[in-house]
C-alpha cells in the first residue's frame, strides 16, 4: 500500500511541475503572420534591406540579441544595410514559427526559431550556423500585418539550471 501511495504522490507532484503545451490557434492572425514571415524570410535571403525595414510599424523597434536595438523604419533599414553590407552579405535565413498567439483582433504575438546561414565575422571568416529564438509582436495595419517590436535570443546555458 506504501509504494502505490508514493507512487500516486509522485505522479500528481509531477503533474504540478508540468508545463502545458499550447493548444496552436489557427485564424487571421495566424495566417498574417506566416505570411509576414515568409515574405521576410525571401526578403532577407534577397538581401533586400528596404523590403525588411517596410515590414514594421511606423513606431516598430528590433531588437539584436547583444540588447542593441534600434527605432523606426528608417533605423531599422540602416541597421540591416550595415549587416547585409557586410557579415551578413551572403547569409541565409530560416524561420520556423511555432506559436502565434492573439492578444487582440489586431495584436498577436509570434515565437519561433531562427536558423541562419554564412554569416561571417567582421574579418570575413565564417561563424557557421547561428540558432536562435525570435518573438515578434505584431499588429494588423489598414495594409497587413506589420512588425511592431521584434526581439532576437541566443541560447545560453544558465548558470543554475543543469542540462
Amino acid at each position: 500500500m506504501t509504494k502505490i501511495l508514493t507512487l500516486v504522490a509522485l505522479l500528481v507532484a509531477g503533474t504540478a511541475f508540468a508545463q502545458p503545451v499550447p493548444t496552436p490557434v489557427h485564424g487571421e492572425a495566424d495566417k498574417g503572420v506566416r505570411e509576414v514571415t515568409d515574405a521576410f524570410i525571401v526578403a532577407w535571403n534577397k538581401h533586400d534591406t528596404a523590403a525588411l525595414a517596410a515590414m514594421w510599424t511606423k513606431d516598430g523597434d528590433h531588437t539584436e540579441p547583444d540588447g542593441r536595438t534600434v527605432y523606426g523604419p528608417e533605423h531599422i533599414k540602416q541597421l540591416f544595410d550595415l549587416e547585409h553590407k557586410t557579415v551578413f552579405r551572403n547569409s541565409e535565413l530560416n524561420l520556423v514559427v511555432e506559436r502565434v498567439r492573439p492578444v487582440t483582433d489586431d495584436v498577436a504575438i509570434a515565437d519561433g526559431t531562427y536558423e541562419l546561414f554564412h554569416a561571417t565575422d567582421p574579418a570575413g571568416n565564417q561563424i557557421g550556423t547561428r540558432t536562435g529564438y525570435f518573438i515578434n509582436v505584431m499588429v494588423k495595419e489598414k495594409d497587413g500585418w506589420k512588425v511592431s517590436a521584434s526581439r532576437l535570443m541566443l541560447p545560453a546555458t544558465l548558470i543554475w539550471r543543469q542540462r
